[in-house]
């Protein structure tokens, strides 16, 4: 029998828990395998492509004009997302717009797949999927 103080991973995750590490995108966490940092087929957490649109000193009400038009564009453009560089003061508010049942309903009625996500407090990234 293992010392717990010797092996504390055996404790930790268990005896019969082998540890894989496959190859691929996502982060290495402390079991030794990789996570995806989001689901779905787009390459989440990599924004390199993505048209940026800086919505500092706008207004909520202006910046919800903007991301709207923004996401046409780039949508009708098949780019793979649109990032927006928001800052601190208005990141919350617009975040949590995204995250709302109006800019839901948005999405549906252009027809759009679109994932929210962000990689720090000053940007808010949106991906889209597959066009139907």
């Amino acid at each position: 029998m293992a010392n717990r103080k010797d092996n504390p991973d055996e404790y930790k995750f268990g005896r019969s828990n082998s540890l894989k590490v496959k190859k691929g995108k996502g982060k290495i966490n402390n079991r030794n395998h990789r996570s995806m940092s989001s689901y779905g087929s787009n390459n989440y957490g990599n924004d390199n492509n993505y048209k940026q649109i800086d919505l500092h000193n706008t207004a909520l009400h202006q910046s919800k004009d903007r991301i709207k038009d923004e996401l046409r564009d780039a949508y009708s453009d098949s780019l793979p997302g649109v990032k927006f560089i928001h800052g601190q003061n208005n990141g919350p508010e617009i975040r949590d717009w995204l995250k709302s049942e109006s800019f839901q309903q948005f999405i549906s009625s252009k027809k759009m797949t679109a994932n929210i996500w962000h990689n720090n407090e000053v940007t808010t990234n949106v991906s889209f999927g597959i066009k139907n």
